[in-house]
């Protein structure tokens, strides 16, 4: 790998984009969670506020020792983004004993919309998108090479991605799966050595799923576990049709969300299952992905996995950009390789495109300037009322007086404004200051016009949703009061 030039080049290349304005934005409310999250005993404080495995958020808070600015912090992520080019080149070539498959395999998910994306966030993906990554590729060395070092390596690869997302347990199975039936086809060591491999990896995992996964289901379920999105019990025809759409939202969203996108990268995706399927190599891979997938289908029937919860899906990513790629390397005979380029040349534009809006349109919740400006314009005395859906952020960039804040208690979906009336109630003399986050927007000011009547608007700041809104009390006689004059 280290001597192939065009990887390099791919790889500076997708490095180059996933760098691009890495802290340009604010972090966003999920973030700041995460961020939280790694600050206590990942044990605790992660499994309660984002429910996933703790792996990311210990990583995350060695990594914050050093420093909590937002480029700092995002490298992190970062850093496992640029390393999963290389990880879904080895697992293409691995699957296909192709070279030119897995360049395309890197260049696709290089140039891919959400991995670029997630490399940007502070969150568990791109770790996730690396693992699931080397973790098949492990799995299909050691069936080549069954040595001692490949045992291990898988082990700690599946620890580790167990340790990461809660998804991998599909891969678990399938591995498991396909070393079943090759022990029952075949009169050999290897399977029984990879039942040691797995059984070794799952007891580094056991203990934290025990220490974590009762409490995470005490919380309730997760905000992105939509009734929606699991198999709906309607009729068979209702099902069928549920599975398809998914099948289908998830070629569009491993590659450029649109539905001719879906389509077209869904059947090269199918065509590379054909061409990998007549290599020994390859059909593993294929098993691989199809078990899982559909493990995590099934799974939906009994509400288990959100099969329609598409970043529940990304352990099957990586197979699936190995797959997309083997397709269109197997159109590279037809038209003396026009197809297999013009691809290539779509997968480029589309990202270009892509990058365009990313880093032109807003996003996100920009908290930062909201907080700045409230430094600046905070006089003493003056209270704050921070939403529950804006604490995260607000925790994360404010700088002030901590005295002066008062945490809600209500989101902005819920009767939030009888919380902020009991308060400003409370303290009918005080200037108020309320901040608001995740879940607003400018339409939804005009409920403000419910605040008390005992207080009238003052200044506001607005910014990508994220705001901060002065009211100011009046004296009995319904004037503002002296203090809330103001140039």
């Amino acid at each position: 790998m280290s001597k192939d030039r065009w990887l390099w080049a791919v790889l500076i290349l997708g490095g180059a984009v996933r760098l691009y304005h890495l802290g340009e934005r604010s972090l966003s409310y999920d973030e700041c969670q995460q961020f939280w999250a790694s600050q206590a005993n990942v044990l605790v404080s992660n499994r309660e506020i984002t429910l996933d495995p703790p792996l990311f958020p210990a990583l995350l808070h060695l990594h914050a020792l050093l420093s909590r600015g937002e480029v700092w912090l995002r490298l992190l992520p970062c850093f496992f983004g640029i390393l999963a080019i290389p990880a879904i080149y080895l697992l293409a070539r691995s699957a296909s004993r192709s070279t030119a498959t897995a360049r395309t395999a890197a260049f696709f998910f290089a140039l891919a919309p959400y991995p670029i994306r997630y490399s940007q966030s502070l969150r568990v993906y791109s770790l996730t998108l690396l693992l699931c990554a080397l973790l098949p590729a492990a799995f299909l060395a050691f069936r080549d090479r069954g040595r001692s070092l490949d045992l291990w390596t898988l082990a700690l690869l599946l620890c580790a991605t167990l340790l990461t997302m809660y998804g991998a347990v599909w891969l678990l199975l399938g591995m498991g799966a396909w070393l079943l039936v090759e022990a029952a086809r075949e009169r050999s060591a290897v399977p029984w050595k990879g039942f040691g491999a797995l059984a070794a990896g799952m007891a580094g995992a056991i203990p934290f799923y025990v220490m974590s996964l009762p409490t995470q289901l005490r919380q309730g379920t997760p905000s992105s576990f939509y009734e929606d999105k699991f198999l709906p019990s309607e009729g068979l025809f209702t099902a069928i049709r549920f599975l398809a759409r998914g099948t289908l939202d998830l070629a569009g969203y491993f590659t450029f969300i649109h539905p001719a996108a879906a389509v077209l990268f869904g059947l090269l995706a199918l065509l590379g299952v054909v061409a990998l399927l007549r290599h020994r190599e390859g059909r593993p891979a294929v098993f691989l992905l199809a078990f899982s997938a559909a493990a995590a289908a099934a799974a939906s029937m009994l509400h288990l996995y959100p099969y329609g919860g598409t970043r529940q899906m990304l352990f099957a990513s990586p197979l699936f950009y190995a797959c997309a790629a083997a397709g269109i390397e197997r159109l590279r005979s037809l038209r003396r390789g026009f197809f297999a380029n013009g691809i290539l040349a779509v997968i480029a534009v589309g990202c270009g495109i892509f990058l365009h809006d990313y880093h032109t349109a807003p996003g996100g919740q920009e908290m930062r300037p909201v907080a700045r400006y409230l430094e600046d314009h905070l006089r003493p005395g003056d209270r704050i009322l921070v939403n529950k859906d804006a604490i995260p952020q607000f925790r994360f960039y404010y700088r002030g007086d901590p005295a002066a804040v008062t945490w809600g208690r209500e989101t902005v979906i819920r009767d939030y404004l009888s919380e902020a009336n009991g308060l400003l109630a409370a303290a009918p003399g005080s200037r108020w200051w309320l901040v608001f986050s995740h879940g607003w927007s400018a339409p939804r000011r005009s409920e403000l016009a419910a605040v008390d009547p005992r207080f009238r608007p003052g200044e506001r700041f607005e910014a990508r949703q994220a705001a901060v809104y002065l009211f100011l009390p009046r004296d009995p006689g319904g004037a503002v009061a002296p203090e809330g004059n103001r140039p």
